[in-house]
């Protein structure tokens, strides 16, 4: 993939008087150690660095964010804050950015618009969204006014004044208790700033775009995932949909009508076998709320199958109640195709500051071949009723396997997000039924992108 910048012309040079150059801005790439996301974070870093010898600076100063911390919260931006300070030492800096690997940059309007800052004050900028309603995904937070609280796109990159750091590096230190699950590292950014009113909220850009869209006139704004090669075929995953008789009516039926469809190796996993849907049946009982036992069936009952065809490369496990488009998850799956290296897709939930990653389960867990042999050989659930994903991702870390954060995945309805989030219309994955038509959802985001599958020869038959 590649940038699209804004040349630089005699309209566009930065003010002599402006004082914003190399020397005071700092750049922090939050990257992935994945080939993908390497790849994506080197690209970024290149391109800056291109952009500041045609303005003719110096090279700027940017680090990533996993040589700065070797931490599985590398990806939060609050453990980053001490560490970013000490590097900084005596220079003279004013700003710390920080970016996203798939944040575009365009400095020379970046840098101007720096300057309507004053950097002496404790501020920060970026694109801000609010809530529309009290949203899950921020455990209710402001459910009263919910869109009198500001957080970022984080996308779309955040500007940290030094002041505003130093200040909240003083806080770190002092011991200010850290959150025991981070889902929405933006979103508890923006908490942990505001500090219950007496630290400020961001403040909001407009050049900060929230997508591609309209970025003749921004300064930096988030790309939009595109496939790394041309997609015809699901034949390389299998699809295998947990569910149970419950919802073999409602929820199955509205799977159906949607995406399976379109997939072409597929299947439904319950806790009784009934003909007319029809599912598979591992003797194993559903349980309340944690589905340990039931999903680690399911991955040794579909390793035999990934040995008997060689063309399957990935299991996609999504619940009953996942919306999703069968060519983008495709799409996903060939910025990923490392054979050899055991890998996990899925949005990434982080349990304790020190604890581990985990692919949260209603946004779909995609595992490669590689994984899915470690995983079923060495993975075991502390109970039955364990939850699923996390004991996946607790076993991840042990066993070696990398967990890839995917932005487009999302554990949560569309209503949950505000509409700024969601404008790059790169949409992978919704979860939930709950007071939405789950069909009409996939119509909106999906259903096109199925179809273009469709007219690639697709034959959505084989099941098992």
């Amino acid at each position: 993939m590649r940038y699209v910048f804004l040349l630089l012309c005699g309209s566009f040079l930065l003010p002599k008087s402006s004082g914003i150059d190399n020397a005071t801005v700092t750049y922090v790439i939050i990257d992935q150690r994945n080939p993908y996301g390497e790849r994506l974070a080197g690209e970024l870093e290149t391109h800056l660095k291109e952009q500041y010898e045609e303005l003719k600076l110096d090279e700027p100063q940017i680090w990533r964010s996993h040589d700065l911390i070797n931490s599985p919260a590398s990806w939060t931006i609050s453990p980053l804050i001490v560490p970013v300070w000490n590097l900084l030492g005596g220079k003279t800096a004013q700003w710390v950015v920080f970016l996203q690997d798939f944040t575009a940059v365009v400095v020379h309007a970046f840098l101007n618009e720096l300057t309507k800052y004053d950097h002496h004050k404790e501020v920060w900028i970026g694109h801000a969204l609010h809530d529309a309603e009290a949203s899950i995904i921020h455990h209710f937070a402001f459910h009263e006014n919910p869109q009198s609280f500001k957080y970022p796109n984080a996308g779309s990159a955040v500007a940290i004044s030094v002041p505003l750091l130093e200040k909240l590096k003083t806080r770190i230190e002092q011991g200010v208790k850290q959150l025991d699950f981070h889902i929405d590292a933006a979103h508890e950014l923006a908490l942990f700033i505001y500090n219950d009113g007496r630290g400020p909220m961001i403040e909001h850009n407009d050049k900060f775009c929230e997508s591609a869209e309209d970025r003749g006139h921004c300064a930096t704004y988030p790309k939009k995932f595109t496939s790394c090669r041309e997609v015809t075929s699901s034949s390389s995953i299998f699809f295998a949909i947990k569910t149970c008789q419950q919802f073999h009516v409602d929820r199955v039926e509205a799977v159906k009508q949607t995406w399976y469809q379109y997939a072409e190796k597929k299947a439904f996993f319950s806790d009784a076998e009934d003909v007319d849907v029809p599912t598979i049946s591992l003797n194993i009982p559903n349980t309340e709320h944690g589905h340990c036992a039931k999903t680690m069936g399911i991955l040794r009952y579909l390793v035999k199958e990934f040995h008997k065809d060689p063309a399957l490369n990935w299991l996609a496990l999504v619940d009953d109640d996942t919306i999703l488009s069968v060519k983008k998850v495709v799409e996903l799956t060939t910025c990923h195709d490392n054979a050899s290296l055991p890998m996990i897709l899925g949005e990434r939930y982080l349990f304790g500051m020190q604890g581990f990653n985990y692919p949260t389960g209603g946004a779909g867990i995609i595992i490669n071949r590689a994984a899915l042999k470690i995983l079923t050989s060495k993975c075991v659930c502390p109970r039955d009723d364990s939850p699923d994903d996390m004991v996946l991702g607790s076993c991840a870390e042990d066993l070696g396997i990398t967990l890839v954060h995917v932005s487009q995945m999302h554990q949560a309805r569309p209503e949950d997000y505000a509409p700024g989030r969601l404008a790059t219309k790169d949409a992978i994955t919704f979860h939930k039924h709950w007071m939405i038509d789950p069909v009409e959802v996939y119509r909106n985001w999906f259903l096109e992108a199925d179809i273009e599958l469709m007219r690639g020869k697709l034959t959505p038959k084989t099941e098992f």
